[in-house]
């Protein structure tokens, strides 16, 4: 098909291109919303992973308290105040900082293999909105053709009834059918629309009003040879993977809380008469104190023991989530081939049953000027031109369609950019 100029409109400039497939592909991956909050998700666990290694720093800590007493008790004044800062660093925690970091950088990997899952079914989405934007332009054409032919055989027709050859009720049949054939072609109009504005919105572009997007490559091989060792491979299973591996390490923080805690401060203190802790009589004007504390809890009601073995449950359910998903990753790979398989064959049948319709049509249409067939055959003709089109059109996207399921089933739409339909 001869490519027209597009413009799409960024908000940022006008751009002047023809686009096909694979930019539309490069365009929603850039400008998407749906896809930049998933990316925001990832960017979050960045920084949760950056929250966990922080149990590793020292922490400092200043503190002022400044007292006025109306009354006072023994061993009081009227003022005092206090300044102290406290350098305090964890010794041991038990190795429960340690497995939360591990924990930490096992939810990023989920996060960012989900995040390959959901580009993989976006990517699909993008080519099946793309696709079937093209099947309805081509469905406008169709049954804009149609019409014409409708409407030629209505003129031919009206001469005949003027000239007395045919009865009025041969004309109004002729008439009916090209009314309905106008309202069809209305219709798909309305549907291309709709298609059209969906393509937009997951592009988050505007196309020109009268933009005709680029078509597929109707020679391209479609016998393509795909690896199905990829299929225990893939993100969703590798994410899960990650995500047990990120229960198991959380099992093994919770188990630092039976071992003991300990921490060292080092603190300076200084101590005052008035609002300015400058001194105090019968107080040092300064002081450093060092000091180290352990603490550790011996019974805590079975709470962390308890805890260890809800995550061990959790474990054992995403291991049998893998094994699931595995099967079913399988079955979405046999699935496809048939589909594919029979998206070939039909079209070879679409392109034998569109030719057979087209030379049905001009003979019809001979013996209908010769007398020998009817208005209502050629009616019939059209008819069956009209759907030979639609079927060839449909199993040929059909096939496309088949061929980038199978692309994102074994996740070639990220690694080899869409295999290029």
């Amino acid at each position: 098909m001869k490519n027209k100029i597009l413009i799409l409109s960024l908000g940022i400039g006008i751009n002047l291109f023809a686009l096909d497939i694979n930019q539309a592909v490069d365009f929603a991956l850039k400008n998407n919303y749906s896809l930049k909050q998933q990316q925001y998700i990832v960017d979050e666990s960045k920084t949760s992973l950056d929250l966990s290694k922080t149990a590793y720093h020292p922490k400092l800590d200043l503190n002022y308290n400044y007292n006025n007493r109306d009354k006072k008790i023994i061993g009081q004044i009227d003022e005092d105040s206090g300044f102290n800062a406290t350098l305090s660093y964890n010794l041991f925690n038990g190795f429960s900082d340690k497995y939360h970091i591990v924990a930490s950088k096992n939810l990023l990997n989920y996060k960012k293999l989900t995040l390959d899952a959901f580009k993989e079914d976006f990517i699909l989405n993008v080519k099946n909105i793309y696709i079937t934007y093209l099947l309805k332009q081509k469905n406008t054409q169709t049954l804009h053709e149609a019409l014409k032919l409708y409407k030629k055989q209505y003129f031919d027709t009206k001469n005949y009834f003027d000239q007395g050859l045919i009865a009025q009720n041969d004309l109004l049949e002729v008439e009916v059918v090209m009314l309905q054939s106008k309202q069809n072609y209305q219709n798909a109009k309305s549907d291309q629309k709709i298609a059209k504005k969906r393509l937009e919105n997951i592009l988050v572009i505007t196309l020109n009003e009268n933009e005709n997007i680029n078509e597929l490559n109707e020679n391209r091989q479609t016998a393509i040879n795909f690896d199905n060792k990829k299929l225990n491979n893939r993100s969703e299973v590798k994410a899960l993977e990650q995500l047990k591996e990120n229960y198991t390490n959380i099992a093994y923080a919770i188990k630092g809380n039976f071992y003991p805690k300990i921490n060292a401060t080092l603190t300076y203190n200084k101590y005052g008469d008035d609002i300015f802790p400058d001194g105090r009589t019968n107080y040092p004007k300064n002081q450093t104190v060092g000091a180290i504390t352990l603490k550790w809890n011996l019974y805590n009601g079975e709470k962390d023991k308890l805890s260890i073995v809800v995550y061990n449950q959790k474990i054992n359910q995403i291991k049998m989530q893998i094994e699931d998903l595995k099967l079913q990753i399988k079955l979405q790979y046999e699935q496809a081939k048939e589909v594919l398989y029979v998206a070939k064959l039909n079209l070879k049948t679409a392109i034998k049953a569109r030719k057979q319709a087209e030379v049905n049509y001009i003979i019809v249409k001979n013996k209908v000027k010769e007398g020998i067939s009817t208005n209502s055959d050629l009616i019939d003709a059209n008819y069956l031109l009209k759907k030979s089109k639609q079927n060839y059109f449909m199993a040929f996207y059909n096939q496309y369609l088949a061929i980038a399921t199978l692309q994102r089933i074994l996740e070639e739409g990220i690694t080899k950019e869409l295999a290029k339909l």
